[in-house]
């Protein structure tokens, strides 16, 4: 598609009145045409971290994938393993965590696979189809389970993200369809600076580390350059402000993200479809529990298989509603994007020079 021409974004508004099922129903049927009778369907879903309150709620993923068994096609839901240790950190903690929050076998109707496996290694190697912007990534690691699907749903709770400002549709395919290297390789450009003079020793960077890179020199830390996979949880946990981020690393990370989910969609083509839930839209990711009040009231569902489209498409409907509570007086465009501190469009417009869609699109309203 040429950058000129319009994608179609497709809207179920919250405001009809009329339930989800319905709206997930019209939407669904805007772009059925990726899934192939007999196809095996990656439903790609963040299922909440432990403690979190607004992932997607199970009843939505359930209905899409009772409609996509009505085409005739075997869904599976699936996500992968985190690079942070938390209780997500390996297959047998996500399933346990998925289970807690209402998402098992019984509940969707269809098996639950951690696509990457056990230790979130399992996958394989996916050349990136071009880079923009100084982007040293080029190749990412796809993992095996949604790697070897015949095709793609991918859906998306729309929220803010503490480093990517916004988290659409592009960092849920960038992040989640990618094993433990791919991460950690995004994540280079956040690589903590540290400031040792600050450093006092108490050691509890060493304890966090479950990479082993971190240790303690004549009372100093001590990074391994080498073995740190960049998951920074050292950053968030150390008391005295050792380390910090680097400079643009929170535009340069958006960069990163286009990038590698122009790697993880090349192996679809044109069978993959993105549904974007508007609601909840906290200023923090579904990774962080609690993830904040609510920035803007609940605005709908739309549906697209352009991964730009959508993406810019709820920014702006987001950006066209009215903040509530603590952000009331706050106005802009890119409300997620201001209160975490970036410009949210670095990655979609670096995913539009990927070729991976368009920033110009055309909102069809379907209110049945």
């Amino acid at each position: 598609m040429k950058a000129s021409e319009r994608s179609e974004v497709f809207f179920f508004p919250y405001d009809t009145g009329r339930a989800f099922l319905r709206g997930l129903k019209a939407l669904f049927s805007s772009i059925a045409a990726v899934v192939s009778e007999g196809d095996s369907v990656a439903v790609k879903v963040h299922m909440g971290e432990y403690g979190g309150s607004t992932y997607l709620r199970p009843p939505l993923v359930r209905r899409v994938c009772d409609l996509i068994k009505e085409a005739g096609a075997r869904p599976f839901v699936t996500d992968t393993t985190t690079l942070y240790p938390g209780r997500r950190f390996t297959a047998r903690q996500y399933l346990a965590t998925a289970a807690f929050n209402g998402f098992t076998e019984e509940s969707m109707g269809v098996p639950i696979i951690i696509a990457d496996g056990e230790q979130g290694y399992d996958g394989e190697w996916v050349d990136i189809p071009g880079r923009v912007s100084d982007c040293s990534l080029d190749k990412v690691k796809v993992a095996s389970e949604i790697l070897n699907a015949d095709s793609m749903i991918v859906l998306t709770h729309v929220k803010g993200h503490p480093v990517a400002g916004f988290g659409g549709s592009i960092k849920n395919v960038a992040m989640g369809c990618v094993t433990k290297e791919s991460k950690a390789a995004q994540h280079r450009v956040n690589r903590g600076l540290i400031a040792l003079s600050k450093c006092t020793g108490c050691g509890q960077c060493v304890e966090a580390c479950l990479f082993g890179c971190m240790s303690l020199h004549e009372e100093k830390m001590a990074r391994d350059e080498e073995k740190c996979m960049n998951c920074n949880r050292c950053l968030y946990l150390c008391p005295e402000d050792v380390f910090s981020l680097p400079p643009r690393a929170k535009e340069r990370l958006q960069v990163y993200l286009a990038h590698s989910a122009a790697g993880a969609l090349s192996r679809f083509h044109s069978k993959v479809a993105f549904i974007n839930f508007v609601q909840d839209v906290t200023p923090l990711c579904d990774c962080v529990a609690p993830s904040g009040l609510p920035v803007v009231p609940d605005i709908g569902i739309l549906a697209s298989t352009d991964v730009v489209a959508i993406d810019r498409a709820s920014l702006d409907l987001i950006g066209q509603s009215k903040p509530v509570g603590k952000f009331a007086g706050i106005s802009s465009p890119d409300i997620l994007g201001k209160l975490n501190g970036t410009d949210s469009l670095v990655q979609m417009r670096a995913a539009q020079e990927l070729g991976l869609g368009n920033m110009e699109y055309e909102l069809k309203e379907r209110r049945q």
